[in-house]
C-alpha cells in the first residue's frame, strides 16, 4: 500500500514538473501567413489542432501542410520559414540570445522555403560557426550564410537552391564533405550515404519535395501507392503523432569548405563614366580544396566593400573588372544600385574567374565563379549622391559562369551643343542645356547615358517658385526634350528631363534614341545654373 502511494506522487511529481516546463516555455514565432488546411502537432500532446493565422510557434511544434495548403513563420529574430504544401516540418531548435542564433528544423517530406533576417547575415559575418540557421532531412543539412534557400526531400532526395545569398550542404554521414551553395545554383544529396552533387546553375523547380520525385516514376518507394499529386508519399493519412529522428543531426557543421589552399588579399576595380564612379573591392578571398596543395574546389571573400560618387538620375554602373595579384574575374550585377535614394539591396554574379598560375600552394591554373550580395546607403552632398557598399560573395571552382566584362559607356558617340526654349510671355522662363554629350562603350554604340555640361536660364513675372511643373520644350532641329521645375528649396531647385528624342540619333549612331534625366541647381531672383544627366532608353 505503501509502495503504490509513493508511486502515486511520485508519477505526479513527475506529471507537474512536465507541465510546468510545458507552460514556461516561451513561443518562438508566429503563423504571419495561412492558405488552406494546415495541422500542428504541439510537444506533449497527442492530438493535433488546426493551424490560424497569428498562432503562436512553439520549440517541438510539428506542422503539416495538407495539399494546396500552405504557411509561413515568422520567428522573433526576424528569419523566415515557409511551409509548401504536401510538407511536414518540425521546429526542433531555437534560441538567440541577441549575439548568436541558433535554429534548426526538420523536414521529413516535402518542401520548406527559409528566410534569414538582416539581423542574422550580420550575426555570420562576425562569426559563422557560431550562428546557424539549417533545415535537416534525413539525408542531408542544409544551412543558410545569408538570404534565402529552398529545400525539398521525396524518398531520400534532398534538393538545394538557393534563390539569394549563399550557404553550406551536406550529408550527416559524411559530415566531411561539404559544398557552398550560392544564389542561381541547386545541388543535391541522393540516397542515404550520398555525398552532395557539385552546385551547377537552376531554379527553384528544380527543387523535389512535391511532384514526382525524380526517378521515382510517382510510386511509393516502398512499394506502396503514390497520391493524386505522384509525389510517392501519403501525405493525408501518413501518422503526425509520431517523428522519424533516423538520420537527422545535432552536429555542428565543419568550416565550410574543407582545406585552406591559398587566399588573395584584394580583388578590386573601379567603374567610371561621366556621371558617376563605382570602386569595388573583394577582401581576402580566400581557396578551399580537399587537399593544401589541391586544386580549389569553393572560395569565400571575408567581405566586400565599395563606394560610389554619382550625378544626375539613377545609377549606370552594371559591372566591372576585379583584379588582383594576377587573379582576374567579373563582377555582374544582378540588381540596381539605385543612387538617387538612401539604401538598399543589391546582388551580383562573379563571373569568368580566372587564376593562371594557382594561388597559395597550388600552382595548377584554375577557374571560378559566384556570387556576392549586400547592402548600399548614401546621401546627397550638395550636387552629387556619395555612398558605401557592402557585402559578401562566395562560390565554386572550376567556374560554372563565364561573361565578358562589362563595358563602361564612357566614349563620348556624339553631342548635341544647345537645346533651348521659352516657356509663358509674362511671366516667362528661358531655358538652355548646353554642349548635351552622349556616351556608349564605342564611338559607333548607341549611347547609354547623356550629360550636359550646364543648363542655365532667366525668368521674369515672379520667382522661379512660379514656374513650378511648367513644361519648357526644349530643342535644336528635329531634336527635342521637355525641361521642368520640379522643387524649389531656398537658392536650391531641382527638375527633370523628360520625352528626350534625337530621332537622327547623335555622332556615330545613327538610330533614333529616347533619352530622360534629372536635373539640379542653384538661383538668384532671375536666373538658374545647374547641370543634367540621365539615361538613354
Amino acid at each position: 500500500m505503501k509502495k503504490t502511494s509513493l508511486t502515486s506522487v511520485l508519477v505526479m511529481i513527475v506529471v507537474l514538473f512536465i507541465a510546468a516546463v510545458t507552460v514556461d516555455a516561451a513561443p518562438v514565432g508566429k503563423i504571419t501567413r495561412m492558405e488552406g488546411r494546415v495541422d500542428v502537432l504541439k510537444p506533449g500532446q497527442r492530438v493535433v489542432r488546426s493551424v490560424s493565422l497569428g498562432d503562436a510557434v512553439d520549440v517541438g511544434d510539428i506542422y503539416r501542410a495538407k495539399t494546396n495548403s500552405r504557411a509561413e513563420i515568422t520567428f522573433f529574430n526576424r528569419n523566415i520559414l515557409r511551409i509548401a504544401p504536401a510538407t511536414r516540418v518540425q521546429i526542433s531548435r531555437y534560441s538567440d540570445d541577441g549575439t548568436r542564433s541558433n535554429q534548426v528544423m526538420k523536414l521529413e517530406r516535402g518542401k520548406v522555403q527559409a528566410v534569414s533576417s538582416e539581423e542574422f547575415v550580420k550575426k555570420v559575418s562576425s562569426f559563422a560557426e557560431g550562428n546557424k540557421f539549417e533545415v535537416h532531412t534525413p539525408n542531408a543539412v542544409a544551412g543558410i550564410r545569408g538570404s534565402g534557400m529552398t529545400v525539398g526531400y521525396a524518398q531520400m532526395i534532398t534538393g538545394l537552391f538557393f534563390s539569394t545569398g549563399r550557404g553550406y550542404f551536406y550529408n550527416p554521414r559524411t559530415p566531411g564533405r561539404v559544398v557552398s551553395v550560392s544564389a542561381g545554383f541547386v545541388s543535391f544529396v541522393v540516397g542515404t550515404g550520398g555525398a552532395p552533387s557539385r552546385p551547377v546553375r537552376g531554379n527553384v523547380s528544380y527543387v523535389g519535395g512535391t511532384g514526382t520525385a525524380p526517378g521515382s516514376g510517382g510510386t511509393n518507394g516502398s512499394g506502396g501507392t503514390g497520391n493524386a499529386s505522384g509525389s510517392g508519399l501519403n501525405t493525408e493519412v501518413a501518422d503526425l503523432t509520431s517523428v522519424v529522428n533516423t538520420g537527422y543531426t545535432t552536429t555542428p557543421p565543419p568550416t565550410v569548405p574543407n582545406v585552406f589552399v591559398g587566399s588573395v588579399e584584394h580583388l578590386s576595380g573601379t567603374y567610371s563614366d561621366p556621371l558617376e564612379t563605382v570602386h569595388v573591392s573583394l577582401n581576402n578571398v580566400k581557396f578551399y580544396g580537399p587537399t593544401a596543395t589541391g586544386t580549389p574546389q569553393s572560395w569565400e571573400a571575408e567581405s566586400v566593400t565599395g563606394s560610389y560618387t554619382s550625378t544626375g538620375e539613377g545609377s549606370s554602373f552594371k559591372g566591372m573588372a576585379l583584379s588582383g595579384e594576377g587573379v582576374t574575374a567579373n563582377l555582374i550585377l544582378t540588381s540596381d544600385i539605385e543612387t538617387g535614394v538612401d539604401s538598399g539591396k543589391w546582388t551580383a554574379n562573379i563571373a569568368s574567374g580566372n587564376a593562371p598560375d594557382g594561388v597559395g600552394t597550388c600552382s595548377s591554373a584554375f577557374t571560378f565563379s559566384g556570387t556576392a550580395s549586400g547592402t548600399w546607403s548614401g546621401q546627397l552632398v550638395g550636387n552629387a549622391h556619395t555612398g558605401t557598399i557592402s557585402g559578401v560573395a562566395s562560390g565554386v571552382a572550376p567556374s560554372v559562369l563565364t561573361q565578358e566584362p562589362v563595358a563602361a559607356p564612357n566614349t563620348v558617340v556624339g553631342s548635341i551643343a544647345m537645346l533651348s526654349g521659352v516657356y509663358g510671355t509674362a511671366p516667362q522662363i528661358t531655358v538652355e542645356l548646353t554642349d548635351v554629350k552622349f556616351y556608349g562603350t564605342s564611338v559607333t554604340a548607341k549611347p547609354q547615358i547623356w550629360q550636359a555640361t550646364s543648363v542655365s536660364g532667366s525668368f521674369t513675372g515672379g520667382n522661379l517658385a512660379t514656374f513650378v511643373n511648367q513644361p519648357v520644350t526644349v530643342t535644336s532641329g528635329s531634336n527635342s526634350a521637355v525641361f521642368s521645375v520640379n522643387g524649389v528649396s531656398g537658392s536650391s531647385w531641382s527638375g527633370s528631363v523628360s520625352s528626350g528624342s534625337a530621332p537622327s540619333g547623335v555622332g556615330g549612331y545613327a538610330g533614333a534614341i529616347t533619352f530622360s534625366g534629372s536635373a539640379n541647381g542653384t538661383s538668384t531672383v532671375s536666373t538658374l545654373n545647374g547641370t543634367a544627366s540621365g539615361k538613354v532608353q
